[in-house]
């Protein structure tokens, strides 16, 4: 079962986070590092004046992004059973306070099509920065 919805999270500007969720396969499995061949990500700055021009268009690594078994620690507060995907992003992505940025994952599985989990960030504008 691919989700659909968009997670929503807001930051505040030049910080780095972590876009963590309990991602399944369209069997309706939690997704393995076996399951998949690529994720790829593009992020979209939605408040520039390009904004369907991707700012960071590259690959994960699935080793390092995917776990094969559900994670918690401080971080996972959604609920007891953890996630198994987990993006840490850089600092330097989100550059500027109060914009949203689109973050676009494409999941392509080892069997099956491809399908995208979306992440809407809102950043906050910190005047130390």
């Amino acid at each position: 079962m691919v989700v659909t919805d968009i997670l929503r999270v807001d930051v505040f500007e030049d910080s780095g986070f972590s876009i963590m969720a309990r991602i399944k396969g369209q069997d309706g499995a939690n997704i393995t590092q076996a399951s998949l061949t690529s994720i790829a990500i593009k992020v979209f700055d939605l408040s520039s004046a390009t904004p369907t021009t991707a700012i960071v268009d590259t690959t994960r690594t699935i080793a390092t992004v995917v776990f094969d078994t559900l994670q918690v620690d401080e971080r996972w507060t959604a609920d007891g059973r953890g996630y198994n995907f987990r993006d840490d992003i850089a600092a330097s992505v989100l550059t500027s306070g109060d914009h949203t940025y689109q973050f676009e994952y494409l999941f392509t599985p080892a069997s099956g099509e491809a399908w995208f989990y979306v992440v809407n960030v809102t950043t906050h504008r910190v005047f130390t920065s």
